[in-house]
């Protein structure tokens, strides 16, 4: 992440008591590395502040940043978030809209361009950056997450009202506060597919099973073509026991959705665990092949690889 622009003007004057003479100094000039250490420093001071939630703090060493390096479209994207963050949504799309103008192909920058008008209640615009954003990486999660949303709510399958709790849960780090915001948005929209599979989500992690599978079966009920809610189901059939109920679930998120890697380490999780240590190999095989820079899949590698009898080099 990095910064914005702020222009100050420093002009050096020396009085000579006696003199009648204004005698004035200029900087010296600084090279493109100086330059570039100065911005690096400000750009860092600024992910700090804004880490700590020090939002306007940020923005001003990001604009102090950008005096540096004025077409670093990433620095606007930063100021953009902080704005966000800030709740000033006018200003976030102004920075955002520079750091597009900046870097055409920055799809994360016309993602949050998006987001903002989609805040905004302009779902038509948010929807155009959307796209923009999968036109030029499509397998960009996000984007894909809210161009769906964005549809469905133009196309009345979604109510605002249900998405806002939906939203406000997600922030929530109480898993009670959580649960209690996901039913109530339920409450408002009982087709809302991703938060019958949120809240299976909090039920397991609370420790109720039982309603954390009601759930995910309620969501595949209303949508069977899920591959996320497939995966947690087969997450949790795993932790049962349950392997050959959860392999099938994993195999149905993978037919959905090849590149989805979370499936892939499940899947080869639940295949350990079943001790059938030779369909382990095979499928950590065919993932090492695919994404072999992948951290969950080095991570395998390295926890199973004596167990699997893999060739590691």
């Amino acid at each position: 992440m990095r910064n914005q622009y702020f222009i100050l003007f420093f002009v050096w004057i020396v009085f000579f008591s006696g003199c009648s003479h204004l005698f004035k100094s200029k900087p010296p000039e600084l090279s493109e590395e100086e330059k570039a250490i100065i911005a690096e420093n400000y750009v860092s001071d600024g992910i700090d502040f804004y880490q700590t939630h020090q939002y306007s703090k940020a923005i001003q060493k990001w604009e102090k940043a950008l005096r540096f390096i004025p077409d670093d479209a990433e620095v606007y994207n930063f100021i953009g978030l902080a704005f966000h963050r800030s709740g000033k949504l006018d200003s976030a799309i102004h920075y955002f809209s520079l750091a597009v103008k900046k870097d055409t192909a920055y799809y994360q920058a016309w993602n949050n361009l998006g987001y903002m008008y989609f805040l905004q209640g302009n779902y038509s615009e948010a929807l155009k950056y959307f796209d923009k954003s999968l036109k030029i990486n499509p397998a960009y999660r996000q984007a894909e997450l809210n161009r769906d949303k964005t549809r469905e709510i133009l196309e009345g399958k979604l109510k605002v009202s249900a998405w806002e709790l939906f939203e406000d849960a997600v922030r929530k780090d109480s898993l009670e506060l959580q649960i209690q915001l996901y039913k109530k948005a339920l409450s408002l929209d009982s087709n809302y597919v991703d938060a019958w599979n949120n809240l299976g989500v909090a039920y397991f992690y609370y420790g109720e099973t039982d309603s954390a599978i009601y759930c995910l079966k309620k969501a595949l009920k209303k949508n069977p073509n899920h591959p996320q809610v497939h995966n947690n189901l087969g997450y949790i059939l795993d932790t049962l026991g349950r392997y050959r109920e959860a392999i099938s679930h994993y195999k149905t998120a993978l037919k959905l959705k090849p590149q989805y890697i979370i499936p892939w380490i499940n899947l080869i999780d639940t295949y350990v665990h079943q001790k059938n240590y030779q369909a382990a190999k095979l499928y950590l095989l065919a993932v090492m092949k695919e994404v072999p820079d992948d951290p969950l899949v080095k991570e395998r590698v390295q926890e199973y690889g004596t167990l699997l009898q893999l060739n590691q080099k």
